[in-house]
């Protein structure tokens, strides 16, 4: 079925509209992961038409339009004889639920009744080297629930902001702390779908119903802290997002001395009132007070990420471990410190010291606390890029699988299988990352960037955009369209583009290049690719980027010197080189044999 849906929307009778491709993709898809419950008007002109919460159709008929429109494009495409035998997919008149009917000799037979294949394939990768970090508006749901099956969990919950009632403002990270502390807490029980902070923290002051609408839970959690001298007071309360019900509340009034057992408490009173168990897991190490504030304090630094806030951070972490050695989320922060040092300060490489020591810290935090998936999934990604060494990856991965649900180890392993094209296995991973983490930034860049490596150009665009309407200030999105453009032959669209980014961005120059070479203008491409070859080994940018100027000329020798630069320096950005369809033409060449094999990408 999904492949009558590929040839349709390829089709002369759809041509290059998005527009209508993206709808009966979305009904097909939703038919066969059997939720023909949401195909109706009201939640279609959300999903498909970007129409916000509080959207008429009654006073705005933009779905019932399309779906005219739809009609006669299906139509058009089997009145051609295109598909005179196959499966026929029909919109009959008054429904959104797509028919599909076996065809023999133009004849028409009995509808073949769909069977559920589950959520629809959702394919991503991790954000570009310098995407700028950023919080998406409220629209970019529809973007990421395009993407996500809607099927709900029968217990999930998203924990909004708990509001700082504290009279001073500093204490901001003490309530935004517990805020992810709380969410760390729940994941650890089985069958409890906990959406991830950065998801969660947009919502702070929504309605209940449109957050449990927008992230897709049955759940929210709302709260207040208050702290004064060395008391604590914490409100919270939980809600069903269906009626609006209170589930469960209280009130704790503690010292500040007892935070940790009073977010314990919370996380186990929540629990128990949704029916979940923490099957059998230990008890979590109890921290002393003072670390466990500075882990807090920490967290919140670690945000900012600039080179003066991980010293800060790394600070706070080392307090922590000093006063509590055996706390394992203090060794974890540190080791978060190190893999991220080399993105503050504008690298494009760790050194072999930084990585080194996150590694060490990483192991240190899993001795303490083996149920650490974030620890596994760092664990996981230094192997690939640092050893080539994709079994042992392999073994963290599913380790870090096999304990509490993480958007980052979901996402990090999805980038491991997506470098060995192993696309479909991705597609799970990718689709639990949305699921628990729809509104990340650098989730729908990642989306984007994987629809690219599969060939999907127009669906790997239209993502980015979107991103570039609601982000501006992202680097990512607009390099990604313009790649998209010379993939499919319109180079000067893409140096458009490339211009704008250069202007906040001046290293973007490269991609300029790109643009040029894939045009025919080859002088132009070399004489902007020059500065950076002339820098080497200090490029300013990853090495990888020149690799691809000279794949776009053609240059296959140049390509792999540079590729080969690039894993000499062990680049992140180099593991893509199997997938990547800038180098489809010289994929089977020696050099490019030679540098597969030994990245272990031949298997």
């Amino acid at each position: 079925m999904l492949a009558a849906l590929d040839r349709v929307v390829a089709s002369a009778a759809f041509g290059k509209a998005e527009r209508p491709a993206r709808f009966l993709r979305h009904l097909v898809e939703t038919a066969l992961r059997g939720e023909p419950h949401l195909l109706k008007e009201s939640v279609l002109g959300a999903d498909v038409f970007e129409r916000p919460a509080d959207w008429d159709p009654r006073l705005d008929p933009v779905v019932r339009q399309e779906a005219g429109r739809l009609r006669k494009r299906l139509a058009n495409y089997y009145e051609t004889g295109a598909a005179a035998s196959g499966l026929r997919i029909e919109l009959p008149v008054g429904s959104y639920v797509p028919e599909f009917r076996r065809m023999t000799g133009g004849a028409k037979a009995a509808v073949v009744e769909p069977r559920p294949a589950g959520p629809a394939p959702v394919r991503g990768l991790r954000v570009w080297p310098y995407a700028a970090a950023g919080i998406l508006c409220l629209a970019a749901a529809v973007i990421a629930w395009r993407a996500v099956s809607r099927h709900e969990s029968p217990a999930s919950i998203a924990v909004l902001p708990f509001a700082n009632l504290t009279a001073d403002p500093a204490n901001q990270y003490f309530s935004d702390g517990l805020t992810d502390e709380i969410t760390d807490s729940l994941s650890r029980f089985k069958i409890l779908r906990v959406i991830a902070t950065s998801s969660s923290m947009q919502f702070k002051g929504k309605p209940i119903r449109e957050v449990g609408r927008l992230l897709n839970v049955t759940n929210v959690l709302e709260g207040s802290v208050e702290r004064s001298g060395d008391r604590i007071r914490v409100i919270a309360r939980l809600d069903r997002v269906a009626d609006g019900s209170l589930l469960w509340s209280n009130t704790y009034e503690r010292g500040t001395s007892d935070l940790f057992a009073v977010q314990s408490e919370l996380a186990a009173g929540i629990a128990a009132s949704l029916k979940a168990t923490t099957g059998g897991a230990a008890a979590p190490h109890v921290p002393n007070a003072e670390a466990y504030d500075a882990v807090l304090k920490a967290r919140s630094e670690m945000e900012q990420l600039s080179t003066e806030s991980l010293k800060r951070a790394q600070a706070d972490y080392q307090h922590a471990v000093d006063v509590d050695p055996e706390y394992a989320a203090g060794y974890l922060g540190l080791a978060i410190v190190e893999y991220d040092r080399f993105t503050a300060r504008g690298a494009t490489f760790r050194t072999e010291a930084e990585r080194k020591t996150a590694e060490r810290l990483c192991r240190k935090a899993l001795e303490l606390d083996p149920d650490l998936p974030t620890a596994h999934a760092v664990l996981g990604i230094l192997a690939i890029q640092y050893e080539w060494d994709w079994g042992a990856a392999e073994r963290e991965f599913q380790t870090a699988m096999a304990g509490p649900p993480n958007s980052n180890a979901e996402g990090q392993y999805s980038f491991s299988l997506i470098f060995r094209g192993r696309f479909a296995e991705a597609d799970q991973h990718i689709r639990r990352m949305l699921d628990l983490d729809p509104f990340s930034a650098a989730t729908l860049n990642n989306l984007a960037l994987c629809r690219y490596y599969e060939g999907r150009f127009a669906e790997s665009r239209e993502i980015a955009e979107r991103l570039v309407r609601q982000s501006p200030e992202l680097i990512t999105p607009p390099l990604i369209i313009g790649m998209t453009y010379i993939r499919e032959g319109h180079p000067e669209l893409a140096l458009s583009e490339f211009r704008q980014v250069t202007q906040r961005f001046p290293q973007s120059q490269i991609f300029e290049a790109i643009a040029y070479a894939a045009a025919g203008n080859r002088e132009e491409a070399r004489r902007l690719a020059r500065p950076y070859e002339d820098k080497y080994p200090n490029a300013g940018i990853p090495l990888q980027w020149i690799a691809m100027a000279y794949a776009a000329l053609d240059d296959e020798p140049n390509t792999v010197k540079w590729l080969n630069r690039a894993a000499d320096r062990h680049e992140f950005l180099v593991l893509n080189l199997a997938v990547d369809p800038g180098y489809a033409k010289m994929r089977n060449s020696a050099g490019f044999v030679a540098l597969t094999k030994r990245m272990g990408l031949d298997r």
